[in-house]
């Protein structure tokens, strides 16, 4: 995987958040809250951004206003998306807006200011970009999605719909869980393997295969067909003062906010 040049802290009020500086994505508004920022208590300390979790909703409430502040979005602007580890994706448009997509796990849009926006803990955010288009995506991708074909997924509606092949897209990997701390059981790897063939990322550690998804999904979009991948290469589970880990916190988390904005 190719590291990236240049991955920065931005502060705007009390939130923070990190975005890449390599082109093209200095050119596109995008970003990856971190946990900083929010008024939600422990567990769910502090900018939390998901109602499903068993947070306060006011403290939630609070917490999206200053998210969406920071990143210069209002709620009615945003699309977002119900999770559920497949591998629907949807193309969306302006008649989208302040809307939540239930059931799926992508989206995509060629609507010029339109702002796509996702939540996470260990999953990998994945944003896709077609600069001269322009059309930008968002993809939650844990390893049921990746073994469902949510990549694929993705690439057919850019392909078909848009006419934007694999090979002048641009990927950026966002902040999810690493190698180091994933462990995972021989139904995960058989089911994998199943979609993307042996080349599995897993080492042993204390006996036990772990598996570095990042790079799993950084391998398979390039043999998709996409050359550029970046990748933040943070794992959340070892960074708990910049990220929720849904492993490492044994389930009982909140959720980071992931965005990106058409040009």
């Amino acid at each position: 995987m190719i590291a990236p040049v240049h991955w920065e802290a931005v502060q705007r009020g009390p939130v923070i958040f990190y975005h890449f500086r390599d082109p093209p994505w200095s050119n596109i508004s995008h970003g990856f809250l971190t946990r900083k920022g929010g008024v939600s208590a422990p567990p769910f300390a502090a900018l939390n951004l998901s109602y499903s979790v068993g947070d306060d909703s006011a403290a939630v409430a609070e917490n999206l206003r200053r998210a969406f502040a920071a990143i210069g979005s209002r709620a009615e602007e945003i699309v977002t998306a119900w999770l559920i580890h497949g591998n629907r994706v949807a193309l969306v448009d302006a008649r989208h807006q302040g809307q939540i997509l239930e059931g799926t796990d992508g989206l995509i849009t060629v609507e010029r200011g339109l702002t796509l926006f996702m939540r996470f803990a260990d999953c990998i955010p994945v944003l896709l970009a077609h600069p001269t288009l322009p059309a930008v995506g968002i993809l939650h991708v844990g390893w049921r999605g990746l073994a469902a074909g949510i990549l694929e997924a993705a690439l057919e509606i850019l392909d078909r719909d848009l006419g934007c092949y694999p090979s002048v897209l641009h990927a950026a990997l966002g902040p999810g869980i690493g190698g180091c701390c994933y462990a995972v059981g021989p139904e995960v790897i058989e089911t994998l393997r199943s979609r993307i063939g042996k080349a599995l990322p897993l080492r042993r550690i204390n006996g036990a295969w772990h598996l570095d998804l990042p790079e799993a999904v950084g391998l398979h979009l390039r043999h998709l067909g996409v050359p550029s991948v970046i990748t933040a290469r943070v794992c959340t589970a070892c960074h708990l003062e910049d990220w929720y880990s849904y492993r490492a916190e044994h389930g009982r988390t909140g959720r980071f906010g992931t965005w990106i904005r058409n040009p």
